[in-house]
């Protein structure tokens, strides 16, 4: 029909662009957070005023299930409360929470997740002032169906609240993903690594029945800045609303030059280099080293392995989700917002004083050792609060602190020079047994000798 007496034409949205195309938009990883992600807003919602303290979500839980069969997620964060169903299955949010530290803006996570992983599901809500059921069928998941209305249910009350989604029939992608050992595993430290700081905070997060730890970054920090050591940047402001904290230091000593390419080749488990963005406690980026964050541009350089050593975080915290800078997958950010372009600034800063000390003892990595030695590693969102103590005020800006870092200088001398080269496998074994009389000795052993013994007939 293409009008109708009053001049107007249907402008509505169609299934088949919700439950075909919108899911292409996000990763099967990404949309299980989305869930867990719904958990957490559950128990914020449920605490309100009361999560300051060292682990406010104590009790709160998450559990999800999976294997090739099927798929449920159940937590006991409160439920939905009866005005706040309808809400809560359109496809898009009418209306933000308000005054609550979460991330979901949009109103979309829950059911693209449901409609990324099953044919069939149903959402079950125990809340204090009454449970239901909601049922997505196949017949309502098909793309061809445009009927918009979903069955629900009164369900009898049960004394734990909460809400459990229950997907019986997996897409055949998915099944097959679940079915999977390395998919299981790495879905796991998605989740110890996007909410690492909730369960840092006490939120319990199960998969298969096994209980997750949190993983979060630590850096070399000295407790004060009068005492030697390494001390990593931190700044600190309130704009707006939005609470903006940036750290950026060192999590491991310096990379010594001759592990640059052995590095390369086989990084180190737990590698947790570049610059990760946090908006209300969620992971949003992971460890960083492009533009986004500022490395290769404004004087800073573009990430390189010397600079391995180098970590951070550009820390959001609003009780608007509609302020912070991030995207409708809540795992990507919006690097053209103001309050994003102001943070990155800021830790442009922090790379700026960490490259240039990397710089200033390359090659002498061994040397610089002994100040790491001196630092104790800290937990950067809980036990480093450098600007908020030490710091001084930013011009321009009255609601801002920043302290730079405290990076030894090394005296002048004559500064080592790398040198690197490639030859034949078969050259170079051949040489090594010239030397040592094997010939499997390492390239770069081989390399040193025969420059040391022709400098020593050159001296």
């Amino acid at each position: 029909m293409v009008g109708d007496e009053k001049g107007t034409i249907w402008g509505g949205p169609t299934k088949r662009f919700f439950v075909s195309m919108l899911t292409r938009d996000i990763q099967l990883t990404d949309a299980i957070l989305d869930l867990v992600d719904n958990c957490v807003d559950g128990a914020t919602r449920q605490l309100k005023s009361k999560l300051r303290g060292a682990k406010p979500y104590e009790g709160f839980a998450a559990r999800l299930t999976l294997s090739a069969a099927s798929f449920d997620i159940s937590d006991n964060c409160g439920g939905i409360p009866q005005a706040a169903i309808e809400d809560a299955f359109l496809l898009g949010r009418p209306k933000l929470d308000q005054n609550i530290p979460t991330i979901g803006m949009y109103g979309i996570g829950m059911k693209r997740a449901i409609f990324k992983i099953g044919e069939e599901a149903t959402v079950e809500s125990f809340a204090a002032d009454g449970a239901f059921e909601v049922s997505y069928t196949r017949d309502w998941l098909n793309p061809e169906n445009d009927e918009w209305d979903l069955p629900i249910k009164k369900l009898t009350d049960r004394k734990e609240k909460g809400v459990t989604i229950a997907v019986p029939t997996l897409r055949k992608d998915v099944a097959r993903q679940f079915g999977n050992a390395a998919f299981l595993n790495a879905l796991r430290n998605a989740i110890s690594e996007h909410f690492g700081y909730l369960i840092q905070k006490g939120f319990s997060v199960f998969v298969n029945g096994e209980k997750l730890r949190g993983r979060t970054l630590q850096l070399f920090a000295t407790d004060s800045p009068k005492k030697g050591g390494i001390r990593p940047y931190d700044f600190e402001s309130d704009d707006d609303g939005v609470h903006v904290r940036v750290t950026v230091g060192f999590y491991r000593p310096l990379v010594r030059i001759e592990e640059i390419d052995e590095e390369a080749e086989r990084p180190l488990e737990g590698e947790q280099a570049g610059i990760s963005v946090i908006c209300n406690d969620r992971l949003v980026l992971v460890n960083d080293t492009s533009m986004k964050t500022g490395w290769g541009d404004g004087g800073v350089p573009k990430y390189h392995p010397q600079f391995r050593g180098i970590a951070g975080f550009i820390i959001f915290s609003a009780d608007q989700p509609d302020k912070l800078p991030i995207s409708t997958t809540k795992r990507d950010l919006d690097i053209g917002a103001e309050v994003y372009l102001h943070a990155r600034q800021y830790c442009m800063e922090g790379l700026r004083e960490c490259t240039d000390f990397t710089n200033k003892w390359k090659g002498m990595e061994d040397e610089a050792s002994q100040y790491f030695e001196q630092t104790k590693r800290k937990d950067v969102r809980t036990e480093v609060d450098l600007a908020a103590k030490h710091g001084t005020a930013v011009r321009g800006n009255t609601s801002a602190r920043k302290l730079s870092a405290a990076l030894p200088v090394p005296e002048r001398r004559n500064p080592m020079r790398r040198i690197s080269f490639t030859r034949k496998e078969d050259d170079v074994r051949l040489v090594s047994q010239h030397l040592f009389d094997e010939s499997d000795e390492k390239p770069s052993i081989v390399g040193q000798e025969c420059f040391d013994r022709t400098l020593k007939v050159a001296k």
